[in-house]
Protein backbone atom coordinates (compact mmCIF):
# COMPACT_ATOMS: atom_id res chain seq x y z
CA UNK A 1 0.00 0.00 0.00
CA UNK A 2 1.18 3.69 -0.85
CA UNK A 3 1.38 5.54 2.31
CA UNK A 4 3.76 9.02 0.61
CA UNK A 5 2.91 11.38 -1.56
CA UNK A 6 4.35 10.32 -4.84
CA UNK A 7 5.64 12.41 -7.89
CA UNK A 8 8.44 11.91 -10.33
CA UNK A 9 11.39 12.54 -7.93
CA UNK A 10 9.96 8.97 -6.60
CA UNK A 11 7.60 7.53 -9.15
CA UNK A 12 8.18 4.85 -11.97
CA UNK A 13 9.65 6.14 -15.14
CA UNK A 14 7.70 3.59 -17.74
CA UNK A 15 9.78 2.31 -20.24
CA UNK A 16 8.27 4.00 -23.64
CA UNK A 17 9.59 6.75 -25.72
CA UNK A 18 7.80 9.47 -24.09
CA UNK A 19 7.82 11.08 -20.57
CA UNK A 20 5.76 8.73 -18.65
CA UNK A 21 5.66 7.75 -14.94
CA UNK A 22 4.24 5.32 -12.89
CA UNK A 23 2.14 6.91 -10.04
CA UNK A 24 0.45 4.32 -8.36
CA UNK A 25 -0.01 0.31 -9.02
CA UNK A 26 -2.28 -1.41 -7.88
CA UNK A 27 -3.94 -5.25 -8.73
CA UNK A 28 -6.06 -4.59 -11.31
CA UNK A 29 -5.38 -0.21 -11.68
CA UNK A 30 -2.64 2.02 -12.74
CA UNK A 31 -2.36 5.53 -12.30
CA UNK A 32 0.13 7.23 -14.70
CA UNK A 33 1.14 11.14 -15.68
CA UNK A 34 2.21 11.56 -19.07
CA UNK A 35 3.26 14.52 -20.84
CA UNK A 36 3.99 15.54 -24.29
CA UNK A 37 6.16 18.21 -25.59
CA UNK A 38 5.11 20.51 -28.32
CA UNK A 39 4.45 19.03 -30.92
CA UNK A 40 4.90 15.26 -29.94
CA UNK A 41 3.25 12.57 -30.51
CA UNK A 42 2.46 8.86 -29.17
CA UNK A 43 3.00 5.74 -31.41
CA UNK A 44 -0.28 4.41 -32.58
CA UNK A 45 -1.03 1.27 -30.05
CA UNK A 46 -3.51 -1.07 -28.71
CA UNK A 47 -4.66 -1.25 -24.81
CA UNK A 48 -5.75 -4.37 -23.34
CA UNK A 49 -7.02 -2.25 -20.39
CA UNK A 50 -9.78 0.34 -20.19
CA UNK A 51 -8.16 3.81 -19.57
CA UNK A 52 -9.96 6.84 -18.50
CA UNK A 53 -7.50 10.25 -19.27
CA UNK A 54 -7.50 13.70 -17.86
CA UNK A 55 -5.97 16.57 -19.31
CA UNK A 56 -4.44 18.54 -16.42
CA UNK A 57 -2.48 20.93 -18.68
CA UNK A 58 -2.71 21.69 -22.74
CA UNK A 59 -4.40 20.67 -25.87
CA UNK A 60 -4.38 17.46 -27.63
CA UNK A 61 -6.01 15.28 -30.13
CA UNK A 62 -6.47 11.35 -29.19
CA UNK A 63 -7.13 9.46 -32.16
CA UNK A 64 -9.61 6.31 -31.42
CA UNK A 65 -9.71 4.11 -34.58
CA UNK A 66 -9.50 7.22 -36.80
CA UNK A 67 -11.92 9.00 -34.53
CA UNK A 68 -10.17 12.33 -33.36
CA UNK A 69 -11.38 13.85 -30.27
CA UNK A 70 -10.06 16.86 -29.72
CA UNK A 71 -9.08 17.62 -25.86
CA UNK A 72 -8.80 20.46 -23.59
CA UNK A 73 -6.91 21.58 -20.11
CA UNK A 74 -10.08 19.47 -17.54
CA UNK A 75 -11.50 17.38 -20.14
CA UNK A 76 -11.67 13.87 -19.67
CA UNK A 77 -12.33 10.93 -22.02
CA UNK A 78 -12.90 6.91 -21.49
CA UNK A 79 -11.70 4.58 -23.94
CA UNK A 80 -12.52 0.54 -23.85
CA UNK A 81 -10.06 -1.97 -24.28
CA UNK A 82 -8.60 -3.58 -27.51
CA UNK A 83 -8.91 -0.05 -29.36
CA UNK A 84 -6.06 1.57 -31.40
CA UNK A 85 -5.39 4.78 -29.84
CA UNK A 86 -2.23 7.72 -29.95
CA UNK A 87 -2.38 10.91 -28.51
CA UNK A 88 -0.94 14.50 -30.16
CA UNK A 89 0.44 17.31 -28.63
CA UNK A 90 -1.71 20.26 -30.61
CA UNK A 91 -1.80 22.33 -28.62
CA UNK A 92 1.25 25.68 -28.12
CA UNK A 93 2.23 24.19 -24.24
CA UNK A 94 3.17 20.59 -23.32
CA UNK A 95 0.42 18.31 -22.80
CA UNK A 96 -0.10 16.94 -19.71
CA UNK A 97 -2.37 14.23 -18.91
CA UNK A 98 -3.53 11.86 -16.18
CA UNK A 99 -3.79 7.93 -17.09
CA UNK A 100 -6.23 5.44 -15.27
CA UNK A 101 -6.00 2.21 -16.43
CA UNK A 102 -8.45 -0.46 -15.24
CA UNK A 103 -7.55 -3.80 -15.83
CA UNK A 104 -11.56 -4.49 -15.02
CA UNK A 105 -13.09 -6.54 -17.63
CA UNK A 106 -16.06 -4.22 -18.81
Amino acid sequence: MYNRPTNNENATKLPINQDAWLLFSFDKLDVIRLHLALGESMENHINEWRIIFFVLRGAGSLNVEGKVFDMGQEQSIAVEAGKNRFWSNTGDQPLELLVIKSREAA
